[in-house]
């Protein structure tokens, strides 16, 4: 037996066995979260409710339609030609000549003058003046738009060409999310200083890991599609970067209140009076500047706030609620989404046999046999998004 050891004279926390100090070490776990995840929460909870998906390939579609247009935009000059002079409207100066019937009135604003289209064959169309014997002016910029305003009748005039537009069918995919949690027998059985590491805690954890990371993929991811291994197949959705091509407005530098109110007046255009800007913190700080420019405070001897809480923000066009993501961090610090939220839908994949695919945790899928426990979590989701010209992207490049 190896000889006592001794201390001589006072006893101090030097002379102490360090093994045998108890730390003092707090009981809750002290976890980082410093993200939210508020579109995933919109569409989850929002008023206009999921939507399953039966499609064993994950593939959900839908169909858009819009009214017939009325105006093309002019692509190149337009060279009046022959007496009286006319305009020959082709693919090669006007957006879309196909949109022009036999008769059409249209104004050409660049001129303001009016015509009507008195010959049309596939792909092109010609435009006369009103009555047919004055000489229309040539369209020097590449500019501006040549407008249908009204149809030139006759008494007794007949019935016009029947036209309409054509239904377009619009898919995406759902995205499969699974992670897991594993922990051994001797693990669970053991005792820990703090709270948060025991196995259900752990899954807890997991899922929110898991919120934040679909609240990023229904964000920014940029494509759609899918991929066959052997007989397995793996899907994956677009998310609003993706979906989004329209109302797509960039500014340099430090965002501006005409830079803001200019994107705005675009994705107002069309769809409901009210949109959600979802943007990142320097976006926000930028509005947020900019709206303190406008407010002169007259501070008081003892001044206990000072700021602007911005929550709506009110133009001629619609009313607009701004919303910080934390998520939207690195170049998307400068980005925001506006989104028309009556056109956006969550989808998720129908119940299989084990129960719900839009969220479910699978408990106890370990090896049988196995000294542990192993709990999956599955979200299979993805993205709706209709008539895409209502929403809109403004980025800092």
């Amino acid at each position: 037996m190896p000889a006592p050891q001794i201390t001589q004279g006072v006893t101090h926390s030097g002379s102490l066995v360090s093994a045998n100090v108890r730390p003092d070490i707090e009981r809750v776990l002290q976890v980082l979260k410093p993200y939210q995840s508020p579109f995933l929460q919109i569409l989850w909870f929002y008023n206009r409710p999921a939507k399953e998906v039966r499609n064993a390939y994950g593939r959900f579609s839908w169909f858009e339609n819009e009214f017939f247009p009325h105006q093309a935009a002019v692509t190149a000059p337009i060279e009046a030609q022959g007496s009286p002079q006319k305009l020959l409207l082709n693919a090669s100066n006007i957006s879309a000549p196909d949109i022009f019937q036999l008769d059409d009135i249209i104004l050409i604003e660049e001129t303001d003058q009016m015509g009507f289209v008195s010959a049309k064959s596939p792909g092109q169309a010609t435009i006369s003046s009103i009555d047919g014997t004055g000489d229309l002016r040539t369209i020097t910029e590449a500019s501006g738009f040549i407008k249908v305003i009204g149809s030139r009748n006759s008494e007794y005039a007949g019935t016009r060409q029947a036209v309409t537009t054509k239904e377009v069918e619009q898919y995406n995919y759902l995205t499969i999310f699974s992670e897991s949690i594993a922990t051994t027998g001797r693990a669970q059985a053991g005792e820990h200083y703090t709270d948060g590491l025991t196995h259900d805690e752990l899954v807890e954890k997991r899922i929110e890991e898991m919120k934040l990371q679909i609240e990023r993929y229904l964000l920014f991811a940029p494509e759609q599609g899918y991929a066959t291994a052997g007989n397995y197949r793996t899907t994956w959705g677009h998310g609003f970067m993706g979906r989004i091509k329209s109302n797509i407005n960039n500014y340099s530098s430090t965002l501006t209140e005409d830079a803001f109110d200019e994107h705005l007046k675009e994705v107002f255009a069309r769809g409901s009076n009210r949109r959600l800007h979802i943007c990142g913190s320097n976006q926000l700080a930028a509005i947020n500047r900019f709206v303190k420019s406008r407010y002169e405070l007259n501070p008081q001897p003892a001044i206990k706030a000072y700021g602007i809480r911005l929550q709506e923000y009110l133009t001629p066009f619609g009313v607009v609620d701004l919303l910080w993501n934390p998520v939207m961090d690195g170049k998307f610090s400068d980005f925001g989404f506006t989104i028309d939220t009556d056109r956006v839908r969550l989808r998720y994949m129908a119940p299989d046999k084990k129960g719900s695919r839009k969220f479910r945790i699978e408990e106890n899928v370990e090896t049988p046999g196995i000294d542990g426990t192993t709990t999956k979590i599955l979200f299979d989701v993805g993205l709706e998004i209709h008539n895409e010209e209502c929403h809109g992207i403004l980025r800092k490049v």
